[in-house]
């Protein structure tokens, strides 16, 4: 359980920095040069999906849920 508290927006910039963070992992191990296939894919409804996914996760560290 954590201490910390965010706000939605925190939890939102959260949420992107991870799906960025990702996307560089995979593209660094390919040898991928440019991140413009990864903007392209993740995009839309997959971006929401995504966002969703990692907020959830989020919201439930904090709450401190195993």
């Amino acid at each position: 359980m954590t201490n910390k508290t965010l706000t939605n927006q925190e939890i939102k910039d959260l949420a992107e920095n991870a799906l960025h963070q990702a996307c560089a992992h995979m593209q660094d191990a390919l040898g991928v040069k440019t991140g413009d296939w990864a903007s392209m894919f993740f995009s839309g409804e997959c971006a929401d999906v995504i966002h969703a996914i990692f907020s959830d996760y989020i919201k439930s560290e904090l709450r401190g849920e195993e």
